[in-house]
């Protein structure tokens, strides 16, 4: 081949050349001198390769082991810890086990009984030893500038990798990171959609309570406006009032229901009875058959119970005396009157109290009262009463204690349940507190109607 030409010379310098002519040149190069000076001067290559070193040295680590410390490990002049850094060092970093091996070698070669040594890390010859073998070559002294930039080319390729590698490093970390950061959000809007449903329940809750509040207050507002009383009456409790549209006020917390009796017994003589207790009182009003002849024999008076009810544990007969009569007793019988259930033993008294539990509760049973006057007997006529059954009994016990200060609550609850010796007494507490009221006499006149039927 002949000398390089000028266009050559610049397609050259540009890279700008196929595979095939590129071998050319550099065959050329390498064979003619006089195209070599041409291709730069040594100043210029001096220069080259030492920004080329510069270059290679700042990329080679730094904290390396000296060629003192490494001497100083090999004669054993090191301390423990000193020794265990050199040899950590020597099995993690390839240049400095190189350097070692070269050390060790030249010192087994001048001492022929070379010590025991730590065994380094095997290692292929560093960048930088390769690199500064080649250098020191004879032959690069006439390399083109072409090949010392394909070195340059090569030592960026392979820092372009280690960069690349780091990077990539950098990259999973982040994106670890990320992730992390990513669980931490889903946490943080997790806990706001908890606080913020916990927020909405209380304002929910305020909103109820607000708006019962309100209902409470024109409840309250309902119930205080004023209104001229139709009426007025003294319970031994307290004054009730009732109001020209009918409502009554009480000094008591009677359920409406309860409001409503006393409202119609008061007003109308009214007495509203559950259907069991209309059914009793239907039987007490029957006529009872007479247990054998009372013709012309001296009668006696039953005063109670006659056609009412009792509490099962408060049954108590009570009768007028007969004048003459020493000894007394008291025949309890079916409804029919025509079978004895129990008999008393003679007594003096006109009073009797039956033994507890003597009697069903719910029944409705007949009784009256024998006494011997001289040689002749004296009778009364059968009498019908009813004992509450035990529910009827249970709820009449339970209103006594919890309004036991109540006469007007009180008589309303025994006319109820036709308790009428105990309604009409309370009546009568009434009387006391109202005398000539005309309520009190409506009253009174309602509950004797009923308890004579």
């Amino acid at each position: 081949m002949e000398h390089i030409t000028q266009e050559q010379w610049e397609r050259y310098k540009t890279m700008d050349l196929d595979t095939e002519e590129l071998v050319r040149i550099d065959e050329h190069l390498a064979k003619c001198g006089e195209c070599r000076k041409r291709l730069l001067s040594e100043d210029q290559l001096e220069r080259a390769i030492d920004r080329l070193h510069r270059q290679i040295s700042a990329a080679l680590p730094t904290d390396c082991i000296t060629y003192d410390l490494l001497a100083d490990y090999i004669d054993g002049r090191l301390s423990g810890e000193e020794k265990a850094r050199v040899e950590e060092h020597l099995r993690v970093c390839a240049y400095c086990a190189e350097d070692f091996r070269s050390l060790a070698e030249f010192r087994s070669t001048m001492q022929e009984k070379p010590k025991e040594l730590v065994q380094p890390a095997t290692s292929q010859p560093s960048w930088w030893q390769r690199l500064k073998n080649a250098l020191t070559s004879r032959w690069i002294i006439a390399l083109e500038a072409g090949a010392i930039a394909f070195l340059v080319l090569l030592f960026a390729i392979h820092q372009g990798q280690q960069r690349f590698a780091t990077q990539l490093q950098q990259l999973g970390l982040q994106i670890a990171h990320l992730h992390e950061h990513i669980k931490g959000l889903e946490g943080q809007v997790q806990k706001l959609q908890q606080e913020q449903l916990a927020d909405l329940r209380n304002q929910l809750t305020a909103v109820k309570q607000r708006l019962e509040a309100v209902a409470k207050e024109e409840r309250q507002l309902a119930y205080t406006t004023p209104t001229l009383p139709l009426m007025t009456l003294k319970d031994t409790a307290g004054t009730v009032v009732l109001t020209e549209d009918k409502r009554l006020e009480m000094p008591i917390p009677l359920a409406s229901e309860w409001r409503k009796r006393v409202l119609e017994l008061l007003l109308e003589g009214k007495v509203s009875q559950p259907e069991n207790v209309k059914v009793a009182m239907a039987k007490l009003g029957e006529k009872v058959a007479v247990r054998g002849e009372i013709e012309g024999l001296q009668t006696i008076q039953p005063i109670s119970p006659v056609k009412t009810s009792v509490l099962p544990d408060q049954i108590i007969f009570r009768w007028k005396g007969v004048a003459g009569a020493n000894q007394y007793r008291v025949l309890v019988a079916d409804e029919n009157g025509s079978k004895i259930l129990w008999e008393s033993q003679p007594i003096s008294k006109t009073h009797l109290l039956l033994p507890a539990r003597t009697l069903e509760p719910g029944g409705v049973y007949t009784w009256q009262v024998e006494a011997v006057v001289g040689e002749e007997k004296a009778v009364s006529q059968p009498v019908r009463f009813w004992v509450l059954d035990k529910q009827s009994a249970s709820l009449v016990r339970r209103m006594e204690r919890q309004f036991s200060n109540s006469a007007l609550t009180l008589a309303t609850l025994y006319a109820t349940y036709g308790l009428w010796d105990k309604a009409i007494a309370q009546v009568h507490r009434l009387q006391k507190q109202n005398p000539d009221h005309p309520a009190i006499k409506l009253l009174q006149e309602a509950v004797s109607k009923w308890s004579q039927k």
